[in-house]
């Protein structure tokens, strides 16, 4: 018997390299980047349509060079340097489709450096608000912010920054107040409402987005 479309949805893969990338604050802008570009470089192929319905994101870790280059070798966007500190993300397909290669990937859980409680407005980076009430492993919080990436691109009123790569800034306010009272500003460009598959209850706010240039305070 066939496994139901709802119970086996379809999934972007966002791998990063073991010990390729020390911090999360990198590991986030440069999942947030591969993302993006995935979603702009396979816009029509098969699968896309079903999956931005239900855009989830798995973050996976090539635990060696291997297993790095296995990786690569499928159809992906990259964001960085695929020597150094990169993210691949391959286009969405079915969970039970995902393929020998993903198969044998872990999920992301690795410890990285915590992210800073603030960052400075910049007029060329998209600042990410993590959600301090939400204690999330290390490649959930990518995947999370990644959801803020690909729904700031889709505004269309961010052109600029997407041509330049995505940069951004992540941070993780140290007062929960701080992050709530972001959460009910109306200049917001993304705020990611996770569906409680995983980590978090479903219905929690666990990332929000500014606009490049604006304050976090």
């Amino acid at each position: 018997m066939s496994t139901p479309p709802d119970d086996d949805p379809y999934r972007m893969y966002l791998v990063l390299r073991r010990g390729a990338i020390a911090s999360q604050a990198r590991a986030c802008e440069l999942g947030g980047a591969a993302a993006v570009a995935c979603v702009r470089a396979f816009a029509g192929a098969e699968g896309m349509a079903a999956w931005r319905a239900r855009p989830g994101k798995v973050c996976l870790r090539a635990r060696n060079r291997s297993q790095w280059e296995q990786v690569l070798a499928e159809p992906h966007a990259l964001a960085g340097d695929p020597d150094g500190e990169a993210v691949a993300a391959l286009p969405p397909r079915r969970r039970s489709q995902r393929g020998p290669v993903l198969e044998r990937l872990q999920a992301m859980s690795t410890a990285l450096e915590p992210l800073p409680a603030s960052a400075p407005a910049d007029p060329g980076r998209v600042t990410f608000v993590v959600n301090p009430r939400c204690p999330m492993s290390s490649g959930k919080i990518v995947a999370q912010v990644a959801h803020g990436a690909v729904m700031a691109a889709d505004t269309g009123e961010l052109e600029a920054w997407v041509r330049a790569g995505c940069p951004a800034h992540v941070v993780l306010p140290e007062r929960q107040a701080a992050y709530d009272a972001l959460c009910a500003r109306d200049d917001l460009v993304a705020r990611v409402v996770d569906a409680g598959l995983t980590e978090v209850p479903p219905g929690t706010v666990t990332v929000v987005a500014l606009a490049p240039g604006a304050r976090a305070g």
